[in-house]
């Protein structure tokens, strides 16, 4: 169920079972901003969720959209660093994109062309499928028009 690496989510104390929560760009990008509107939201989910036992599955494209950013926006000192973090968390791990992955993620992507959905999102929600996770860590409407449950609750975008 946890992918093609089949790594494992340290498991929180005192917890039986771990909740695989999706987490998007925008969750990522508000967690690390203390500018970002929604940064207390995420800051607050997160800590509330992992002392749950959640842990985070970030898609290959999110973590490369999101390192993307950070380098353009911030620069590359500093994406390095927020990498280094990423790989060294047993709070998430990130699961690498099929081809199935992309042949669904493409049906997505044409079947919505009147919304803005980009590819990064479509191939987030392949991802979730496939893994049959159905809540998303995300401040993206988009992912509920999917029918997944975007967390926290009652954000905007």
């Amino acid at each position: 169920m946890l992918g093609s690496q089949g790594e494992e989510l340290e498991r929180a104390k005192g917890l039986e079972t771990v909740t695989l929560v999706y987490m998007d760009t925008s969750a990522l990008i508000a967690l690390n901003d203390r500018s970002d509107k929604n940064h207390r939201a995420a800051a607050t989910y997160f800590r509330h969720a992992a002392r749950e036992g959640a842990r985070f599955v970030l898609g290959r494209p999110v973590l490369v959209e999101y390192l993307d950013g950070v380098t353009k926006r911030v620069g590359k000192s500093d994406a390095l660093v927020r990498l280094r973090q990423i790989d060294s968390s047993a709070m998430w791990r990130v699961e690498p994109d099929s081809d199935e992955d992309h042949a669904r993620a493409r049906e997505v992507f044409v079947k919505y062309d009147d919304h803005a959905i980009d590819m990064t999102d479509s191939l987030s929600f392949a991802i979730m499928e496939r893994l049959q996770l159905a809540q998303a860590f995300t401040f993206d409407p988009d992912f509920e028009m999917q029918g997944f449950e975007r967390l926290p609750r009652s954000t905007g975008r």
